[in-house]
Parts: structure tokens; C-alpha cells; sequence
């Protein structure tokens, strides 16, 4: 109402109320179409969202699915960058580009790490907040803080983990186990398969008859050379081929790899493995086990497709009982010395 008589503010500010009275109708009547319930919680995001010129996380939303739709990304990346939104929003519902400063990203890192995060995950989160502020700042309406743009993400030192022969036994004890749910079961076969053939878990979803060559071997393009075209050949152990369940068609019926991830560590606690594991470990379980036993770095690199050797050192690592075994093989011959 005007406060007095030619109150020159009052068709603004009604003008103002009706543009978010617009919004909420709008947000009611999209949840009304779809049959579907609605909360207030559900409600104030669906609010703080549906500005794209206000709202970063609008923006993301919009962007990551425009950029799957036109193929730009595919949909392992599209699902990684809806994971960081719902990560965002769990911090803060409204991430407003006037929010935006040094200072909020970093409170927003602080929460990544009480939640006990590894270093990569975080770093690769906000990776992903990084490049859509970049891609938000070319946009007309948008203004973005450069200091935010360039808040500093160095790559943090990859933490190598891995199982020794001992704990691999553990999980196969396990996967034994005649009572494993079948999800359960799905996912170690699939796990121990990487633990014997060095796959990523990229290649483990995709894995499938077509791809095995004869009986040693599997022929394939890496999901992550597939730009690049560039073939890998690898071969296929006795042990590894004990995982394989359906022969004819595609290896391993596996859930999303969240539900992977933490299905493994599910296992990993039933088998009284401490270590972390995640679906690279098995990878690197091969590295390890590959070295301890065969010792030959270059194999191992032509093994694992990658170009630079550096890359294939960090598989490599020893753990203390094996160098304390190797070391003892050297007083082989001198039993009877005595001093």
C-alpha cells in the first residue's frame, strides 16, 4: 500500500512481490504437474535455486545438464558435478554470486574436511566449483569475483593405497561366504577382478565379452584414451577369470560407484581390513602385487597404458613385511656362519 499520497516506491515494490510470488507459483505448480510432494525444506531449494542470474547453484544445474544433453560431457561427469551441487547445498542452500567470496569458499572447504573427505575428493570438488564460476563469469549478467575465480586449489600429494597378499585372501574368505547379499557379492567379484588385472573402474562397468581376444587376453579402449583412440591390450590371468560370472555378455552388474564405495567398505570392515578402500584400490593392489612379484617397472607401465613412468612409480610401493622378507632371502647360504 502507498505510505502517502503519490508514493512513488509502492509500484516498485509491488512489482518486486509479484515477481516472487511468480516464483513460488511457479515452483508449487511444477511439483503439482508432476504429482510429486513437497516439504519447506524442499520448497527454499527449489527458491534459492531458480534464479540462474542470482544463483550459482542455478547456474551449474542448468550448465552441467545443457552440456550432457549437447554430449559435451559424459555421464559419469555429469553425475560427479550433481554430487558437488548436492555437496554445495548440504553447506549452503543459497550460494548467491554477492555470497561469493574468498573467505565463504574456504568455509565451504573447512566443511568438506570435517566430513572426512580423502584430499583428492575435495581438491576435485572444488575443481568443479572453479571451473563453473569461470564459465559463470562470460555470461552478460553475471558478475563474478576474480579473487574467487583464482582461489588457490593445489593438487594434493596422491595417497597410494593399496591390500597385501594377506588382506586380498580376506576379501576372498569373504566373497566365499555363502550369506553375501548379491550387491555385495556383484561388487567384490568386481573389485578382486581390478585386483587382478589392473583395470580402472571406469573399464569395470564397461568390461565384457566382446572384448576378450582368446583366452589370456582382453583388448579394449580405455574409457580414458577414448579421445585419443589409443588401444590397450591386457592380460587375463587364472585368478582373475574366477571372477568373471557371465562370459557371454557384460562382466558385472554393479550399482552406482557411491553405493560401489560404500559397499566396499562394508567388506573391507567383515573382512577386518582397516584400510580405507575405495574402487581404486584395486588398481593399485595390482601395482603392488605386480612389483613384489615380478619386479619389472616397465611391464608394469606397458600394463597399466601409462606414458609417463613417473605415473606407474606410485604403484610401487613396498610395505615393510616384504622388504623385511626380501631383505632376509640374503643370508640365505650363511646359515652356517657364526661369528
Amino acid at each position: 500500500m502507498p505510505r502517502q499520497r503519490g508514493d512513488k516506491d509502492v509500484d516498485d515494490y509491488n512489482l518486486l512481490l509479484l515477481s516472487e510470488q511468480a516464483k513460488h507459483i511457479e515452483i508449487l505448480r511444477s511439483y503439482r504437474i508432476r504429482r510429486a510432494p513437497i516439504d519447506m525444506q524442499k520448497f527454499i531449494r527449489e527458491l534459492n535455486t531458480f534464479d540462474n542470474k542470482d544463483s550459482f547453484i542455478a547456474f551449474m544445474l542448468g550448465h552441467n545438464r545443457r552440456r550432457y544433453d549437447s554430449k559435451e560431457i559424459e555421464n559419469r561427469t555429469y553425475k560427479n558435478v550433481r554430487s558437488t551441487i548436492m555437496l554445495m547445498m548440504d553447506f549452503n542452500l543459497s550460494w548467491r554470486y554477492e555470497m561469493l567470496t574468498v573467505k565463504f569458499l574456504k568455509q565451504f572447504k573447512i566443511y568438506l574436511q570435517g566430513k572426512d573427505y580423502e584430499p583428492g575428493h575435495i581438491w576435485s570438488k572444488i575443481r568443479d566449483v572453479k571451473s563453473h564460476l569461470k564459465m559463470a563469469s562470460t555470461e552478460p549478467l553475471i558478475h563474478v569475483d576474480p579473487e574467487v575465480i583464482a582461489f588457490s586449489n593445489p593438487q594434493p600429494q596422491w595417497r597410494t593405497t593399496y591390500l597385501n597378499r594377506e588382506e586380498v585372501n580376506l576379501l576372498i574368505k569373504v566373497y566365499r561366504e555363502e550369506e553375501l547379499k548379491a550387491m555385495d557379492r556383484n561388487v567384490l567379484r568386481a573389485f578382486l577382478f581390478t585386483c587382478f588385472t589392473s583395470l580402472r573402474i571406469s573399464d569395470v562397468y564397461r568390461v565384457n565379452a566382446d572384448w576378450r581376444i582368446d583366452e589370456n587376453f582382453i583388448d579394449f579402449i580405455p574409457k580414458k584414451n577414448q579421445k585419443k583412440r589409443k588401444r590397450l591390450k591386457v592380460p587375463i590371468m587364472g585368478m582373475a577369470t574366477m571372477f568373471i560370472q557371465n562370459e557371454a555378455g557384460q562382466y558385472f552388474d554393479l550399482p552406482t560407484e557411491q553405493e560401489y564405495n560404500r559397499t566396499l567398505k562394508l567388506m573391507a570392515s567383515k573382512a577386518g581390513i582397516k584400510k580405507r578402500l575405495t574402487s581404486h584400490v584395486g588398481r593399485h593392489t595390482f601395482g603392488y602385487l605386480f612389483m613384489t612379484t615380478v619386479g619389472n617397472m616397465k611391464a608394469l607401465q606397458e600394463i597399466l597404458g601409462h606414458t609417463n613412468s613417473k605415473t606407474t612409480e606410485r604403484y610401487a610401493h613396498l610395505d615393510d613385511e616384504y622388504k623385511y622378507l626380501s631383505v632376509m632371502r640374503m643370508q640365505e647360504g650363511f646359515d652356517n656362519l657364526r661369528l
